[in-house]
């Protein structure tokens, strides 16, 4: 074609060189699309299998405990893995407990707890004991007997203070005499107290612990990284700037490259000097031994990308230090048991958020 000819003159190229342009950009924007239709799969069930035939090793002890025959692509994490739902805590939240004259609708109640705060730093939440005797969530439809009124003592930000606290407390009690209930609540300094020996807990088991497989030769392109995460069954989150590690419904640990983004960088294009697995310790359960599986997964990495596994620091991980942390680990998982909020659960999510 003479226009294509004339086209690829004006820009100093030969033929083949602009066709080979926009073959790669055809090619990039496919994969852009490609991606972005990832984000938006709900079920990681309609992910397609990988049927590429990589090199690189199966990842099989994590795929074992995925119950996997084959790894999948990674796509974005699926929709399924939510929080769990917050339920008030006495061993995290100051609880103010209200007992009402006689049973009051639901839709009283939440009249009176419209202008309470939202998305504040430290969590206020809401409960009541039913007509059927059951604590739930406050409904407009049921009646209620008694209330409990919490907020969280304490979370990764630091203990609450006293404004936030006199805060709530002025709000419980213009709810208890707008419903002429009786209020059970602790005195401020003894909240307080409470709230800095929560954090002071927290603060000792307040664990991320990373593996972090680094080249031995050169760098990485995020398109060698894309592939290996995807044959090993990891799940991009939804903003590209990490792959997850899920199994059941919950992300155990994740994978990031330095600074990558895998939506909006160029993948072919974009290299990297280390790639970190990262597990917030109090968020995975003692059971899951979430540390081995990072430990297997990262092994497998460094094999796949011809590199090797080293500390925060930087050294190698030798096995006597891969030792030393199991134990570590072995005490503050025993340290949260006996606190009562073991890492997994509920309360260990919301105090190390």
């Amino acid at each position: 074609m003479v226009w294509f000819t004339e086209l690829a003159t004006s820009l100093g190229l030969s033929d083949l060189q602009l066709s080979l342009g926009l073959i790669g950009f055809s090619l990039l924007v496919l994969v852009m699309i490609y991606n972005a239709m990832r984000i938006r799969k709900l079920d990681k069930n309609e992910l397609m299998d990988d049927s590429t035939d990589l090199t690189e090793p199966s990842f099989s002890p994590v795929d074992g405990v995925l119950n996997k025959s084959e790894p999948s692509l990674g796509g974005a994490s699926p929709a399924n893995v939510q929080p769990v739902m917050a339920k008030i805590d006495p061993l995290i939240d100051c609880v103010a407990s209200l007992r009402l004259p006689e049973p009051i609708t639901g839709q009283e109640i939440l009249s009176h707890l419209s202008d309470w705060p939202k998305n504040t730093q430290f969590t206020w939440m809401h409960e009541g004991l039913s007509t059927d005797g059951v604590w739930q969530s406050i409904t407009p439809e049921q009646s209620f007997t008694d209330l409990q009124l919490a907020i969280q003592l304490a979370n990764r930000s630091g203990p609450i203070g006293m404004v936030d606290l006199s805060d709530f407390v002025s709000k419980a009690q213009l709810l208890s005499n707008a419903l002429d209930a009786e209020l059970d609540l602790a005195p401020h300094n003894d909240i307080i107290e409470s709230a800095k020996s929560l954090d002071e807990f927290a603060a000792k088991c307040d664990i991320q612990l990373g593996i972090t497989v680094v080249p031995k030769d050169g760098l990485w392109s995020l398109m060698t990284i894309q592939n290996v995460a995807n044959k090993a069954g990891f799940f991009l989150s939804r903003d590209g700037r990490e792959y997850h590690r899920i199994v059941g419904d919950m992300v155990v640990y994740k994978l990031i490259a330095d600074q990558a983004n895998f939506l909006r960088d160029d993948l072919s294009q974009s290299n990297v000097q280390y790639v970190t697995l990262l597990l917030n310790l109090p968020h995975v359960s003692y059971e899951m031994t979430p540390f081995q599986l990072m430990l297997d997964d990262a092994k497998l990495l460094a094999i796949a990308l011809n590199g090797h596994l080293v500390d925060d620091a930087g050294r190698p991980l030798v096995d006597e230090a891969i030792t030393a942390i199991k134990g570590q680990l072995e005490e503050i998982y025993q340290a949260m048991t006996v606190q009562g909020i073991p890492a997994g659960s509920a309360a260990a999510s919301r105090l190390y958020s």
